[in-house]
C-alpha cells in the first residue's frame, strides 16, 4: 500500500504539521483514507510530495496523526463535562450537541477504511470509547448524586452512550436502518 518508508531524518515542525493534518482532517473524514494516494495528499496542501515525505515517513503516519487530532477534540467532553462553573443540564446538552457535529463530520467509509486497513488506528480509537465510557459513567454518577438525574445505573447509561457511537459507526446496522425508515416513510 503506497511508497515503503525511508530511513531518513525529517523535519519536525509541529505548527506547520499540525496545520496540515487539520486540512487533511476534513478530507479524509468526508470522504474515507483510501482515496488519496502522497501524490494526492501533496496536491490538497499545495506541496510537492517530496516536501509532504520531508515531514511524514508514510500516509499511516499521516493518518496516525490524523486520528490522533480527533481523539484530541474528544477528549475535550472530559473538560466540559467536568466543568462545575456550568449547570450540569447545560454541560449535558453542550456534549451531546458537539458528539452529534462530530459524528456527522465522519463519513461511514472513515470508519470502514480505519477498521479495515489501519486496525492499530481502529484500536486507538476503540481504546478511546472504552475510556469516555468511564467518564461519562462518572458524570452520570455525578448527576444521580446530586439529584439532577434519574436514579438509573450510571454504567448502563454510559453503556447506551457507547452502543448508540457504535452504531452509527457500523455501517450494515446504518443501511438496515435507512432502508426500513425510508421504507416505512413510503409506505
Amino acid at each position: 500500500m503506497g511508497r515503503k518508508p525511508v530511513k531518513k531524518e525529517r523535519i519536525d515542525d509541529p505548527s506547520l504539521k499540525a496545520s496540515w493534518i487539520e486540512q487533511l482532517s476534513t478530507v479524509y473524514l468526508r470522504n474515507g483514507l483510501t482515496k488519496f494516494t502522497m501524490d494526492d495528499i501533496a496536491a490538497k496542501l499545495g506541496i510537492s510530495k517530496a516536501t509532504l515525505y520531508k515531514y511524514f515517513a508514510s500516509r499511516a503516519e499521516i493518518l496516525d496523526a490524523v486520528v490522533r487530532l480527533r481523539i484530541t477534540e474528544i477528549e475535550a467532553f472530559e473538560d466540559q463535562l467536568s466543568d462545575d462553573k456550568i449547570t450540569f443540564s447545560e454541560r449535558y446538552f453542550e456534549v451531546i450537541k458537539t458528539a452529534s457535529v462530530m459524528l456527522a463530520e465522519m463519513s461511514n467509509q472513515f470508519l470502514i477504511d480505519s477498521r479495515q486497513l489501519y486496525p492499530e488506528l481502529w484500536a486507538k480509537m476503540r481504546d478511546f470509547q472504552d475510556r469516555a465510557l468511564f467518564v461519562a459513567e462518572a458524570f452520570y454518577r455525578k448527576g444521580i448524586e446530586a439529584g439532577i438525574m434519574n436514579d438509573i445505573n450510571p454504567r448502563l447509561l454510559a453503556l447506551t452512550d457507547k452502543m448508540f457511537i457504535r452504531s452509527v459507526a457500523d455501517e450494515a446496522f446504518l443501511q438496515e436502518s435507512l432502508f426500513k425508515f425510508f421504507s416505512q416513510q413510503l409506505d
